[in-house]
């Protein structure tokens, strides 16, 4: 249900944007295309008595966003990102032991607001809005499995623009969602609502 809800609502927003989108191009303002690196700071799924906690390691990262403008200022933006990380038990005292590993795949679509809007050089605030979802693809000794859950997105950063088809951008971006123990183990253990940050910085391309 969680993963179909989500590719649900990617559908709806594609389709409801593509107009826009046509309307924005024909006005000269392009796409945008931003691969990027970074490193990802994990939130705990669950929190035990006494100190201990379920999570994946903190890792780098790296993905790609792609934007197509709606209309002056406004943009529809799509998100596909990836970490491998350690499964971490967290233990009082001892800190913690590795039990496996994770991969993480993070992917989003949503609005822009902002960013380099009728320029091509200089630097230029943004903020982010949207929804999708995160995998994870857990193995330890003895099981394997996967998990995916919804997961509301918010970022902020600067692009800093160099010339009409190429600018940096740093971007601080937060995955706010919830471990779906169903979908991993069958049964439903609520978790944390945890915060996943996200801080990367990557190549702006324009078309």
């Amino acid at each position: 249900m969680t993963s179909s809800f989500v590719r649900t609502a990617l559908v709806a927003s594609l389709i409801t944007a593509l107009p826009l989108a046509a309307k924005a191009q024909s006005t000269g303002v392009g796409a945008h295309l931003t691969p990027y690196a970074g490193y990802l700071i994990t939130g705990n799924w669950y929190d035990g008595p006494v100190g201990t906690s379920i999570a994946t390691t903190n890792a780098p990262m790296v993905g790609a966003q792609g934007a197509i403008p709606l209309t002056k200022g406004i943009a529809l933006v799509g998100n596909l990102a990836y970490a491998s990380g350690d499964l971490r038990i967290g233990l009082p005292l001892l800190g913690g032991v590795n039990v496996g590993s994770a991969k993480t795949w993070m992917y989003d679509v949503g609005l822009e607001l902002g960013g380099l809007v009728g320029r091509s050089t200089g630097i230029a605030p943004f903020v982010q809005g949207g929804i999708g979802g995160m995998t994870n693809d857990i193995k330890a000794s003895v099981f394997e499995t996967r998990a995916s859950n919804v997961a509301y997105s918010a970022g902020v950063g600067v692009d800093i623009g160099f010339s009409e088809g190429l600018a940096l951008r740093v971007q601080a971006k937060d995955w706010i969602s919830r471990f779906n123990s169903e979908d991993a183990i069958g049964f439903r253990a609520e978790g944390n609502l945890a915060h996943n940050w996200a801080l990367t910085a990557g190549v702006k391309l324009r078309f």
